[in-house]
């Protein structure tokens, strides 16, 4: 379950802010949707931090935003 201070819920509103399903995140990433979709949800608990930089990257949104900074 996605919290508003979890890494999953501050992607999703990043997502939300750009109009990007998890598709086009995934397509913008070159991820497969099975990932984008595990940290999405929350299910993946502690994602590869090159994961990380390259999701905010496609997002325009910092690391530090990411992590809740």
């Amino acid at each position: 379950m996605c919290t508003e201070y979890s890494l999953s819920s501050r992607i999703q509103k990043a997502m939300d802010a750009k109009g990007y399903t998890q598709a086009d995140l995934a397509r913008e990433t070159g991820f497969s949707t099975a990932i984008i979709s595990q940290i999405v949800s929350g299910k993946t608990k502690d994602p590869r931090f090159t994961n990380v930089v390259k999701i905010a990257s496609v997002l325009g949104v910092s690391l530090e935003y990411l992590a809740g900074k």
